[in-house]
């Protein structure tokens, strides 16, 4: 009797399927894992944003001489003496004199208030898919009636 050297039919094909549910999960471990790294690098952009906005506005009240006289609200537009900051299209922009910066993307509300000398900063950013949105709030002492 001669004796073939090689593979029978049923090996290749078990073989075969072997590989491919192997290569099926590591697939699906895969794309797991870059969706969860893509929803947290959204996160963290929206909520550096959302950061981003708080400390300018705060750093800008820092510099002001006569909060007083040069702060006010104008509906949902803040005004620092010659400083605008305001939301449009999800973008959040200050505007200093002629020129206009731009501070967050992928705002959904922008909403600042002042009551007794409190001014209270409410920052809400887009969610990512299912997700809940990101809200972030500051309140600042700026003077006035206590």
């Amino acid at each position: 009797m001669k004796r073939v050297n090689g593979f029978t039919l049923i090996e290749c094909i078990i073989t075969f399927s072997l590989f491919s549910i192997v290569l099926l999960i590591a697939m699906n471990l895969y794309l797991t894992g870059y969706r969860s790294y893509r929803r947290q690098e959204y996160q963290v952009d929206v909520e550096q944003n959302a950061r981003v906005i708080l400390n300018r506005i705060s750093e800008t009240l820092r510099r002001s001489d006569k909060l007083s006289e040069d702060l006010s609200l104008s509906g949902t537009v803040l005004i620092i003496g010659d400083t605008r900051y305001y939301l449009q299209n999800g973008t959040v922009y200050e505007r200093i004199g002629g020129g206009t910066n731009t501070l967050g993307l992928r705002i959904t509300r922008f909403e600042p208030s002042l009551v007794n000398g409190y001014l209270t900063i409410g920052v809400e950013t887009l969610p990512y898919r299912e997700d809940n949105p990101f809200y972030l709030e500051q309140v600042l002492f700026v003077g006035g009636d206590e």
